[in-house]
């Protein structure tokens, strides 16, 4: 079983040559800007676990810059710093600043909770999911689903954005049939800006679509002649939250294992913080997993998506299990009997332990943890949270655990609302690919 980071960093503190590690992360310029900070007992020859907790502390807060205070010189953080400075973007000063106060502030959990607008009589919501892997799609009156439909997003042999369309469409015309569509909603599988442009491609995405321009006005296009009312385009982890947060989710971490491994954040007040938690370092073992693009190592992206299950089936099984193929197979396993399938969902669940103890440390207040995604669908989800359970329940001040309620088709019903719906939503700083 791997070591987690959280696992690793409790055996340091306890060391004799132990000594304090402080971060502080800024939200803007000046004096006056707000501050959190974190401190952390670990030795002086620890600081490839302090930076990698460092950098997961900035991929969930997203902080304007960030200082950390350390018992070593800057010289002797090296590479990892370096790298760490290339991938974040952002201001990183080590041992410079003088010390601040941080400022207090009170959290309250908000006492509103955002309307779902009302569709025209006789209309329903149409939800479709793009994911890297596989198309969703459903037709819903309000929490019901009507009808839904599946398909792979890129067909053997198909790529460009009119066969992505075409296949879009021919979703939607499905689980409309019998149906008059009000609106329409499209969750996709890249990060993207407040105003629903796509500010980059994931890696899957830019194989197959080429320039991020091509989707310019991509949801008028797919709605085309199909709906009489409103269409929008978010981010697909951005569309699970706005919708948990619109149902009065608050202090909620919502986790997605799927072509990658994302996540977003519903704060006390509502707001939804979506992340790349695909780069989120778990693994502190000796042997850990190198990201697929990046120059970081332990990271989710290579250990809970359809490719890291596949990667860990693989070693078990001996012989290759691809992306696509790693639910189906983990299933088939569980359902014989077969003991792998249950070290397999022992791992999972390990992994999401790591995960929900490194959000803790950062998340002030985290009260739920949900994940969903097809791969947990059935008794894959109950073993998983099985798993999960004692491990989590052993942190103190323990968030509670669950799987999705519907975790192959909460995506597409989730993007199904997110037209109807007002939530505030912070915007993603997109990460550097090198």
């Amino acid at each position: 079983m791997l070591t987690t980071l959280h696992e690793r960093l409790q055996k340091l503190r306890r060391d004799p040559r132990a000594q304090p590690w402080h971060l502080m992360l800024r939200y803007g310029l000046g004096g006056g800007a707000d501050s959190r900070s974190f401190v952390w007992l670990a030795p002086p020859g620890a600081a490839e676990h302090i930076l990698h907790r460092m950098h997961n502390g900035l991929l969930l807060l997203q902080p304007a810059s960030a200082e950390l205070r350390a018992p070593v010189s800057e010289a002797a953080l090296g590479p990892r710093l370096a790298a760490l400075r290339q991938i974040h973007k952002i201001p990183i000063q080590v041992n410079e600043s003088p010390e601040q106060e941080e400022p207090g502030s009170i959290d309250l959990p908000s006492r509103t909770v955002p309307q779902f607008q009302a569709l025209a009589n006789g209309t329903v919501a149409v939800g479709l999911d793009i994911g890297g892997t596989g198309m969703k799609c459903c037709a819903a009156d309000g929490e019901r689903i009507l009808a839904k439909a599946s398909s792979p997003t890129w067909p053997e042999g198909e790529q460009g954005i009119e066969s992505l369309i075409r296949r879009a469409r021919d979703l939607i015309a499905q689980v409309s049939q019998g149906h008059r569509v009000g609106s329409i909603g499209i969750g996709f599988a890249s990060p993207m800006g407040i105003d629903g442009s796509v500010t980059s491609l994931s890696t899957v995405m830019q194989k197959r679509l080429g320039d991020v321009r091509v989707l310019d006005g991509f949801a008028s296009q797919v709605s085309q002649g199909l709906c009489s009312g409103p269409t929008a385009l978010f981010n697909d982890l951005t569309n699970l939250g706005r919708h948990l947060s619109g149902q009065g989710k608050r202090r909620l971490l919502r986790l997605q294992v799927g072509t990658s491994f994302g996540g977003c954040w519903i704060d006390a007040d509502g707001t939804v913080n979506p992340s790349e938690l695909g780069r989120l370092i778990i693994d502190a073992g000796p042997s850990p997993r190198l990201h697929t693009y990046l120059p970081i190592q332990g990271a989710m992206k290579r250990y809970l998506s359809g490719l890291g299950v596949g990667e860990r089936l693989a070693e078990l099984m001996g012989h290759p299990v691809s992306a696509w193929d790693s639910g189906y197979v983990l299933a088939d396993l569980l359902a014989s009997g077969d003991p792998r399938g249950q070290a397999v969902c022992d791992w999972i669940g390990h992994l999401l332990f790591g995960v929900i103890a490194e959000a803790q440390v950062f998340l002030g207040g985290l009260r739920h943890v949900e994940v969903g995604g097809s791969m947990l669908q059935g008794a894959t989800g109950r073993r998983v949270r099985e798993a999960v359970q004692p491990r989590a329940e052993a942190l103190i001040d323990a968030p509670d655990f669950r799987i999705a309620t519907n975790p192959g088709f909460d995506g597409a019903l989730a993007a199904a609302r997110a037209p109807l719906l007002g939530t505030p939503l912070r915007g993603m700083r997109r990460l550097s690919r090198r």
